[in-house]
């Protein structure tokens, strides 16, 4: 810690040096966002070594800590207060106002009494040895980088290159902290880290170690907080907590973020955001109440294991990542015919993956609706229909899933029927049907042993996992509004008409050809992924192997047994099925693109060819 903080302190006198006085205002802030940056990453190392590294001393090091933490949270506190000032003046910076000011006030409040009031060592106990001491260090840190000017990269990266490298440090943080000796039961390897990094960052869900026995409380908080970033979206998350930290964002940062998020103005980025963040909390925390009453009193050993059970497979599920706390996950024998259980889950998993847009479109409609029916009890106003409430990018999205849980449903009931649900009545094979119509569709969860499936049920399950969940969405795939416009491009093509039209719209060129594009290079990607690690596992067969590339670009997670069986070259060979699949095929195009390049000046003849 001595060499950091020198280290720091030669970063600021070379900071000063270049300073121009004639902007103090200017200058005083940027001093104050460097000084919390460097003291909110001190704090973060600082945590790392006490959760991750555990000393031989562990008193003395503790008292120590203790101190160090005492000093920095109240000098933090009073840099936020400060800091606070520098937008009291403004209406549009309130918020950045009110969340420093709230801040630092807590942190003073706190930390500062300590030095002079004991706490009693009940309070102690509960603060630094339940490592909610070092959460507070995480959090701090996680806030000052969202809040950091990312011009720089902005200028250097295009939106698909800073939205793959900002994936790929989220998987490099996720690695080095699951290779903490604190993190895991048994030390794992490297490459064991950066798979199951990789699987939570890109809500995967495929596993090279039991996660309930080789990981701690620790490591399996470490995997949900992956996978609950990487379901939300990098961009969305920094740029939410960014929101209340940042006096400004460029206006190529914006453009990023109203891409990303599909929405049509700038003014309705900050509302987006905002509403994604807390609509995925609020659906979160439902469904961990459910999950929670679903449960029979003390079904996994006590009240907080199925509490910590509900928490966990409720994120899992919404984030479409497949995780589980159980080594044989839902097909546990405790909860093996909790059918309730299931549903919920399943139900959890399509709204993760149904999008966010769709979810933002369907919240705008339903509170309309509530707005007329509290006017029509008031004044009795008589109900006027608004034209495309709905929009159709989310009546294609809900009409392809509707279609596919309907169509995987009732082929799981026929296929299923003398095999994996042979002797269950009907109730519980139709939730059986609909959950295994749900989970490939890049969940992951499963409900029995994947080698007793049927042949057809397994190319099913395949087909499934290859279109996945819907774009903005927490899942991955083709995505199936990619497969709605295949399908109505063929059906344009049998009708003999030029363009596709559907609900008195026309479908943009531009999108039937990306349509065609991710349909073309998913295919080559998994047959080629599928062709290298032929190469290095040959022995496990083609079958098994294929199944196992469409469940990584799918990110779905489903394996049958072969994943933990693999050479280390076919893990690497995973991790970038997962990691493409996660971005996309065409922003790994883009990502390799020198510009944004318009359209041509030109056009050369046109020529049709014949395929026939």
């Amino acid at each position: 810690m001595g060499c950091f903080f020198i280290f720091c302190m030669f970063k600021l006198k070379q900071y000063f040096r270049k300073i121009d006085w004639k902007n103090d205002l200017l200058n005083t802030r940027s001093i104050i966002n460097w000084i919390l940056f460097l003291f909110t990453l001190g704090l973060f190392m600082m945590a790392i070594q006490d959760i991750g590294f555990p000393s031989p001393d562990r008193v003395s090091m503790f008292q120590i800590h203790n101190r160090y933490f005492q000093i920095s949270y109240t000098i933090i506190g009073a840099l936020y207060i400060i800091r606070s000032i520098f937008f009291r003046g403004s209406s549009s910076f309130r918020k950045v106002f009110m969340t420093q000011l709230f801040i630092g006030a807590f942190l003073i409040l706190f930390f500062f009494p300590s030095f002079v009031v004991n706490y009693g060592e009940t309070f102690k106990y509960y603060l630094y040895q339940t490592s909610g001491i070092q959460m507070l260090s995480f959090l701090l840190f996680f806030l000052e980088l969202a809040r950091m000017e990312m011009n720089l990269m902005i200028k250097v990266l295009n939106p698909a290159q800073l939205f793959m490298v900002s994936f790929a440090f989220f998987i490099s943080v996720g690695t080095m902290l699951l290779m903490l000796p604190m993190s895991t039961t048994v030390p794992i390897q490297f490459t064991d880290a950066l798979f199951t990094s990789t699987s939570a960052v890109c809500v995967t869900g495929l596993t090279v170690v039991d996660t309930a026995t080789r990981y701690t409380f620790l490591g399996k908080f470490i995997i949900m907080a992956l996978f609950q970033i990487g379901g939300i979206g990098v961009m969305t998350i920094t740029s939410f907590f960014g929101i209340f930290f940042k006096e400004k964002s460029s206006l190529r940062e914006q453009s990023m973020l109203r891409d990303y998020l599909s929405e049509d103005s700038f003014d309705g980025i900050l509302k987006s955001l905002m509403k994604v963040v807390l609509i995925t909390f609020l659906i979160e925390a439902i469904g961990a109440t459910v999950i929670y009453l679903s449960l029979e009193k003390n079904a996994l050993g006590s009240v907080s294991d199925n509490l910590r059970f509900s928490i966990f497979h409720s994120i899992s599920a919404f984030c479409n990542a497949g995780f589980s706390t159980l080594t044989d996950n839902l097909y546990d024998a405790r909860i093996r015919t909790n059918y309730s259980v299931h549903v919920w889950i399943a139900n959890l998993v399509v709204l993760g993956g149904i999008g966010f847009p769709v979810l933002l479109n369907l919240y705008q409609y339903s509170k309309s609706q509530v707005k007329w029916l509290f006017e029509y009890f008031r004044t009795r106003k008589s109900y006027v229909h608004r034209v495309n409430m709905i929009t159709l990018n989310s009546k294609i999205v809900m009409f392809s899933t509707f279609v596919l849980l309907v169509f995987g449903t009732l082929s799981f009931l026929y296929f299923e029927a003398s095999n994996t649900q042979l002797g269950m009545d009907l109730k519980s094979r139709l939730a059986m049907s609909y959950f295994q119509s749900v989970t490939p569709r890049t969940a992951g969860f499963n409900t029995f042993s994947m080698s007793a499936l049927s042949m057809p049920s397994i190319l099913i399950i395949t087909f499934l996992m290859w279109i996945g969940a819907s774009p903005v969405s927490t899942g991955g795939g083709i995505k199936t509004s990619t497969f709605a416009i295949a399908i109505l491009n063929s059906l344009r093509i049998i009708k003999g008409k030029n363009h596709i039209e559907i609900h008195k719209y026309e479908i943009h060129e531009y999108s039937v050809n990306k349509a065609f594009a991710i349909i073309t290079l998913s295919i080559f990607i998994i047959l080629l992924g599928a062709f290298a690690i032929f190469s290095f596992d040959g022995k496990f067969g083609m079958y098994k192997i294929i199944f196992e590339c469409f469940s990584a670009f799918g990110t779905v997670g489903l394996s049958l047994d072969l994943t933990p069986h693999l050479s280390s070259p076919s893990k690497y060979i995973l991790v970038l099925l997962m990691y493409i699949g996660r971005m996309g095929s065409i922003t790994l195009l883009l990502s390799l693109a020198k510009g944004f390049g318009g359209s041509s000046l030109y056009r050369y003849p046109k020529e049709n060819l014949i395929i026939t």
